[in-house]
């Protein structure tokens, strides 16, 4: 939804734009006939990026708000795949590591797939698989709660990092609360969580269209997360629940758009991932955590 400029510095270490080795991607607001509330999307990315930073601890491309002579707000990060060198790193989306094209599943290629099949390439790939399937297990909840339903093949990657021979996944990035600029968004994320839905229907699923407690449960088993780490990973996006309404009330949103994106995370928090239908072991053992965060 965003024209992108690349950008480098020149000579006096002023940004300006380039067709060649841009280390920068500025993104302007959108006109208004393209989105909703297009004066907040930079600031919208800018917050859900230091959300995944700075609360989640999930390693995040570095960005930033700077402003034009007009006072209006653009975005710009720094690509993460180019080392201090000045070389181009060997890097994939995930659409190419799972060899998803348009000629094979079609336009709309990169959200015919699951977060379970690139568990599944993570960890196929990645020599660490146990914290980086903890990280990315991580970065689905983070996407899930600020509702980013454009959470596609493409938003995800792999990469040879400066220095290493080994992948890891790289840095976060592409992150927004995109029903707030499309309200007839359909979904909640990008992708489903499961590989075949119809073999993994809780009875939370069902019974709510969406995914809730009981749904995210099963996908930390399903790609080899265990109980009690799982458990170490909802304590901390539950006692974060603070510092994230706080950073959202210093953010550089409009105060309608604080207050939207404060009710969405909400409700993704205390209705969908924290919710279920019935008690059961592990809504036991999360319970007090639950209650303490979201209910005082």
């Amino acid at each position: 939804m965003q024209n992108k400029l690349s950008l480098t510095f020149d000579e006096n270490n002023t940004l300006i734009t380039t067709d060649i080795e841009g280390h920068y991607i500025l993104k302007p607001s959108p006109s208004e006939d393209q989105v909703d509330n297009n004066h907040d999307i930079c600031a919208n990315e800018h917050l859900s990026m230091q959300i995944s930073k700075q609360i989640f601890n999930i390693p995040t491309a570095e960005s930033a708000l700077i402003p034009f002579s007009t006072g209006e707000l653009a975005y710009i990060t720094k690509r993460f795949d180019y080392g201090n060198n000045g070389q181009k790193l060997d890097q994939e989306d995930f659409a190419a590591v799972i060899e998803y094209t348009s000629d094979k599943q079609g336009r709309n290629y990169k959200y015919e797939s699951s977060y379970e099949a690139c568990a599944k390439a993570v960890k196929r790939y990645i020599p660490a698989s146990i914290p980086a399937l903890e990280d990315f297990y991580k970065r689905i909840i983070v996407n899930y709660l600020i509702g980013n339903a454009d959470a596609h093949l493409k938003n995800f990657s792999l990469y040879r990092a400066e220095g290493r021979k080994d992948r890891s996944l790289t840095p976060n990035y592409d992150l927004l609360y995109t029903r707030y600029h499309i309200p007839n968004e359909e979904g909640y994320m990008g992708l489903d969580l499961f590989e075949d839905e119809r073999d993994n229907p809780t009875k939370a699923f069902e019974a709510m269209g969406y995914y809730t407690l009981e749904d995210f449960e099963l996908f930390a088993q399903k790609i080899g997360i265990k109980e009690k780490r799982l458990e170490k990973i909802f304590e901390l996006i539950l006692s974060s629940t603070p510092k994230v309404m706080e950073m959202i009330a210093h953010s550089f949103l409009s105060e309608e758009g604080k207050e939207a994106y404060r009710k969405n995370y909400k409700e993704r928090l205390t209705l969908h991932l924290c919710y279920s239908i019935e008690q059961y072991d592990f809504r036991a053992k999360m319970q007090k955590a639950i209650d303490t965060f979201l209910h005082n």
